[in-house]
């Protein structure tokens, strides 16, 4: 069924769940394939994500295929990786996305609850919720944008930890550009220690979880993957700018 606004985020019917697997198994050898080919993506200490039952994962933004190289990571177990609510939307893709596991963040401030009303149910079928908390994509950036403080709220309402995930480019043995140089990057995707919510977050008199300790929780998280960039020494040398939005699609 075509998602539409004001729907629950995630299908958990089984009906859905099964072309669900179907869906995944059919298409995800392919992609992975094809990014594989475009920037030899290689995996860096996924043994970190094991041993958590219920987790947020986060990651910089940088290509169109980082859904693709995040479910590599993870795999074989399966993960939930959001999205903007119109490319949901949208006819036939927007139900394809859905079956890969795309989950909308509908539109407003408030918009994560809606998400945290599902989660329970969700992490009963899937162990990890990815979000790309810069809000948008920049093509093979090194210096990761300020964070929104959605994926950060729900993991401290539910008390779960967030898995920093972060994407480091480099050239090769040629220098980018030159003649015998590549003029795509090589990517290694890193996952860091977990971070958790007990160790930023703090509640003010009525018990409720301070805005600003939310902020100071994500914060940290992206120095956190900003050191690890730093220390591999991430070039910046294929940077292409901001993706722009598909019109008709998710420019909304």
């Amino acid at each position: 069924m075509p998602y539409k606004h004001g729907r629950p985020v995630i299908d958990l019917s089984l009906p859905f769940r099964i072309a669900s697997a179907w869906t995944f198994f059919l298409v995800f050898p392919i992609a992975m394939l094809f990014n594989f080919m475009q920037h030899s993506t290689r995996y860096k200490h996924r043994w970190r994500l094991y041993g958590l039952r219920r987790a947020i994962t986060v990651s910089n933004h940088t290509t169109l295929l980082d859904p693709v190289k995040i479910t590599g990571l993870v795999i074989p177990r399966l993960i939930f990786q959001t999205m903007l609510e119109p490319t949901v939307e949208f006819p036939v893709l927007g139900t394809f996305t859905r079956l890969l596991g795309g989950v909308p963040i509908p539109r407003g401030k408030t918009g994560y609850r809606k998400i945290l009303e599902i989660c329970e149910r969700a992490f009963k079928y899937r162990r990890y919720l990815h979000f790309y908390p810069e809000g948008e994509c920049f093509i093979y950036n090194q210096q990761i944008r300020e964070f929104k403080p959605g994926a950060f709220r729900i993991a401290a309402e539910l008390d779960i930890p967030v898995v920093p995930l972060v994407t480091v480019f480099s050239e090769g043995p040629f220098k980018a550009w030159s003649f015998w140089g590549r003029s795509l990057p090589l990517e290694t995707l890193v996952a860091l220690e977990p971070e958790y919510p007990s160790a930023y977050i703090r509640r003010d008199e009525k018990g409720e979880i301070s805005a600003e300790s939310v902020k100071e929780f994500a914060e940290a998280v992206r120095k956190k993957m900003q050191r690890e960039i730093d220390r591999r020494c991430g070039s910046p040398a294929f940077f292409r700018g901001q993706m722009n939005r598909i019109k008709g699609l998710n420019d909304q």
